[in-house]
């Protein structure tokens, strides 16, 4: 048995379509290790879910199509595994809390079944047993009087009460892999720091990995050991945290920080990286962050970075990897 939990390799997902290729996923790799939370991020559009949907294998073919070297779960390898067999280790092995919580749980059914489903699909509870671990499991992530609120439907609870219950709904049988797909997205800011904590406490509390999706930088600074920065379908920068945070080398990463409010700053300046993500569909030649980019001369605009290793384990996609002094 290996500490790694996650490893992907070569992951390359595209939507063909009546007007072109839709590349979502180009050839990404990335490993998160045991109890580690690895997070990926970047701006809308980068291929952040799609990803994440990939290494649950929710995607359908068509209108997708994903190869990969390798998908690997705890040593075993899921990459040719059927539809019937991703059944029995979703849920079990790995679990995903997607964005928006209304659209996820199942509005016919109260949450307590629906947590109760899980329990005796992965294991021997009887109905009884399984609704003792049900709300023992509200309980756990901090829902009050989690035997009555068992017996509500979605639509009866807030959005931060349903937004626990799927992260109850995923640590159900302690999973090896927990996948959090914007967790808080659609929630205020009180309430999304009291769900990022639970999360939090959840995942370190039982030693589960977790793959966090986000473009919030605050919630990676709170929860992540490993970053990634993903931009149009590649990854641009690989970094532990405190090391992306204090001294960013890509030209994009350096500009997500760096719009970032901030309540310290006297001149009260707000920095916006210039235009958009480029289209799946048109993407430029050379670099895909050239356009928008300070620094780009004519070999960014030709030719495609390699990923580099600059040592400790970090990883730049640049021709001109920045150091901590100089700014987008």
């Amino acid at each position: 048995m290996t500490d790694t939990v996650l490893e992907i390799r070569n992951l390359k997902v595209a939507f063909p379509s009546a007007g072109g290729v839709i590349r979502a996923v180009e050839g990404i790799d990335l490993v998160t290790e045991k109890g580690e939370c690895v997070a990926l991020v970047g701006e809308s559009g980068c291929g952040k879910s799609v990803t994440a949907l990939s290494v649950m294998k929710l995607l359908r073919t068509p209108p997708s199509v994903s190869r990969m070297d390798k998908l690997q779960l705890d040593g075993r390898d899921l990459t040719h595994l059927t539809e019937r067999d991703m059944e029995r280790i979703r849920g079990k092995d790995m679990a995903m809390i997607f964005q928006d919580a209304m659209t996820a749980l199942n509005p016919v059914m109260t949450v307590g079944k629906q947590i109760d489903e899980v329990y005796r699909r992965h294991t021997k509870l009887t109905r009884k047993e399984a609704r003792k671990s049900t709300v023992r499991a509200l309980e756990l992530v901090g829902v009050p009087e989690a035997r009555s609120r068992a017996d509500s439907y979605p639509h009866e609870l807030s959005g931060g009460m349903r937004q626990r219950v799927l992260i109850a709904l995923a640590f159900a049988c302690m999973p090896k892999l927990i996948i959090a797909d914007e967790p808080t997205t659609s929630l205020d800011v009180t309430i999304q720091a009291q769900v990022l904590d639970v999360l939090k406490s959840m995942q370190q509390d039982h030693d589960v990995s977790a793959l966090l999706i986000t473009h919030d930088l605050s919630v990676v600074a709170n929860m992540a050991d490993t970053v990634y920065v993903m931009y149009s379908g590649k990854i641009v920068e690989r970094a532990a945290v405190l090391e992306l945070f204090t001294d960013p080398r890509h030209p994009y990463t350096q500009g997500l920080l760096a719009s970032v409010p901030r309540l310290s700053d006297d001149k009260q300046t707000f920095v916006q990286i210039p235009d958009a993500v480029p289209h799946p569909m048109h993407k430029p030649e050379g670099c895909y962050f050239h356009p928008r980019c300070s620094y780009a001369d004519s070999s960014c605009k030709k030719h495609m970075p390699r990923l580099e290793t600059l040592g400790n384990g970090r990883q730049v996609r640049c021709w001109h990897p920045l150091s901590q002094e100089r700014g987008i």
